[in-house]
């Protein structure tokens, strides 16, 4: 059959039925297009509405869940910040206890300074909290902190050499043949020396440090002994010593 022919007996057929539709039966079918439309319209309103409604609800989740991980990552800053505050006083404390009359009132004259013995970890809390230093917002802070941190291993590492070369000496010593060499002598002089220098920087860095935590904390100056020391004597007696030694 042509295809062509076949079309237009189908058109004939639906034009002979339409025509036979009342005004009735069109208003009937517009009206039900139309509401088909409308409802069509409907619920494309409401399902976009819900959409945005449940990208709404997800993203205030979202937005409190990263709020919750701010706060606690500030509460563990600022707890790891106690300790670290806990940690260096302590540390001054038993700096000072050990070793701040000798370096304070050091005459090279006499023996240089004593043999200091420790056989622990003084940073333990730095240590393990290396990787939560970068948290810090304050810059100043986490710069102090750091710096602080590494004059005081400095003058540990130090005073290990400095112990070596006064066991040496006190061997030498014991020996009437030999006694402690010239050499030894100038060394641990010079050792001591280099110790007063890093004994000044550490407490300077421990002063700065201990009110930049307070500071930041919020919490009442805690004084120590050689850096609140009432005595004008004290602080910055050893530089003069060691100035006058050096000339």
């Amino acid at each position: 059959m042509d295809p062509h022919l076949l079309t237009n007996q189908v058109w004939s057929s639906l034009s002979q039925f339409f025509s036979q539709l009342g005004p009735s039966v069109w208003l009937q079918v517009v009206t039900t297009l139309l509401a088909a439309i409308i409802a069509l319209g409907g619920a494309v309103i409401a399902a976009n509405a819900a959409y945005r409604n449940v990208n709404k609800s997800r993203f205030e989740q979202a937005e409190a869940e990263r709020q919750r991980n701010r706060t606690s990552e500030r509460d563990r800053v600022v707890g790891i910040l106690h300790a670290l505050r806990e940690e260096i006083l302590q540390l001054w404390m038993i700096v000072a206890e050990d070793l701040g009359g000798p370096i304070e009132n050091l005459d090279l004259k006499r023996k240089p300074l004593p043999y200091w013995s420790y056989n622990q970890s003084y940073f333990s809390v730095f240590d393990r909290n290396a990787g939560t230093i970068g948290l810090i917002e304050n810059d100043q802070l986490r710069s102090s902190l750091v710096r602080t941190y590494m004059f005081a291993k400095r003058l540990v590492d130090q005073y290990q050499g400095y112990n070596r070369m006064d066991v040496r000496a006190s061997t030498n010593s014991t020996q009437p043949a030999t006694g402690a060499s010239a050499d030894t002598t100038y060394a641990l002089h010079a050792g001591a020396l280099t110790l007063i220098e890093s004994y000044n920087a550490l407490k300077n860095n421990i002063d700065q440090l201990r009110n930049l935590l307070d500071a930041e904390l919020g919490l009442k100056k805690t004084l120590l002994p050689y850096i609140d020391s009432p005595d004008p004597k004290q602080p910055g007696a050893n530089r003069v010593q060691a100035r006058e030694s050096r000339a």
